[in-house]
């Protein structure tokens, strides 16, 4: 690389890390940042005709015409608040170990000024999760992308959590034509073919181990393979169709059904102690809300649901009794 694309580089760099709107660099500042870091003496014409060049590569970088101080870069692949935001859903994520939370975030951090960094670092982030990580998860979703992409069958073997608390494989080799991953409620699954079935499945890919590509040719799906109409319908709504149910719940309620249910809730009525609502979902999670506060929620209709649940709590309190 020859001796001026470097000194443009390393301008770059300079404007990255250690100038931003609140922190802005004159000239001279650039060259002594430019002689500390990098050992390179630029002359101030250089450094005019080098930021007009960057500048020419649609780089934003506001100067003495826009502010009268100097220069700092505008144009940055992320906003503060983007890394914020970023740094925040990886820590939360408990599919990635620490150590890998950690790297990411670091190189997230790094896109911004020295300034912004120190800030950014300062924030605390605790991951509270119970789950056993699979350390192999990223390297199974990209050697999956390459069993995709060139339309081959794959061999995996499911994992499961033994009483000993360790992440062990099952003995049964399974081949499966493999069409897409999806990122769906909280988890990467891969939606595939099982050999032998005509129907498609998905699998968790933290739940899989020793992947193996074939030299074997997927099995065409008949009428094609839409990921994101099958990861709404299998993995999210877990094959269930939505129905409507109708609840009465203590006020104190309102707010924890909002945040469980959104858009899928209408209000019927309301008095000075219960609101009665209308919801749309699958079966699954309304047994599970309804069952988890039963002190302040009644169901109204539909009525095989309401005897379902009078048996749920009969049947449990002769456990008891």
């Amino acid at each position: 690389m020859s001796g001026t694309k470097v000194t443009i580089i390393y301008l770059y760099e300079i404007l990255k890390k250690y100038s931003d709107e609140n922190h802005i660099l004159s000239a001279d500042d650039i060259r002594k940042k430019l002689r500390s870091v990098y050992g390179v003496d630029m002359e101030r014409r250089a450094i005019y005709r080098n930021i007009e060049a960057l500048r020419e590569l649609d780089i934003e970088i506001d100067g003495y015409s826009d502010n009268r101080e100097g220069y700092y870069l505008v144009d940055r692949m992320f906003e503060t608040s983007d890394v914020r935001l970023l740094c925040d859903a990886v820590a939360a994520s408990d599919i990635i170990s620490d150590n890998i939370s950690k790297d990411i975030m670091g190189k997230l951090i790094d896109t911004q000024s020295v300034y912004e960094s120190r800030m950014l670092k300062r924030l605390i982030y605790v991951k509270d999760s119970y789950k056993k990580i699979n350390g192999s998860l990223f390297y199974n979703l990209d050697l999956l992308s390459v069993a995709i992409n060139q339309g081959v069958k794959v061999s995996v073997k499911e994992q499961i959590v033994d009483y000993d608390m360790n992440i062990v494989s099952m003995d049964e080799e399974i081949v499966v034509s493999p069409y897409a991953t999806c990122w769906a409620a909280g988890e990467y699954y891969l939606i595939v073919k099982r050999e032998g079935e005509s129907d498609l499945s998905h699998l968790r890919v933290n739940k899989i181990s020793e992947i193996k590509l074939l030299e074997l040719p997927i099995e065409m799906f008949f009428g094609g393979v839409n990921p994101d109409e099958y990861a709404k319908r299998y993995i999210i709504n877990k094959g269930e169709y939505r129905l409507a149910y109708e609840l009465e719940i203590s006020l104190k309620l309102w707010e924890d059904a909002v945040e469980n249910f959104g858009e899928n809730i209408s209000v019927k009525r309301h008095t000075d102690k219960t609101i009665k609502i209308k919801i749309n979902t699958i079966h699954s999670k309304i047994f599970e809300y309804v069952t988890s506060h039963l002190n302040d929620c009644i169901v109204v209709s539909p009525k095989d649901f309401k005897d379902e649940i009078r048996n749920y709590i009969y049947d449990a309190y002769l456990k008891y009794w």
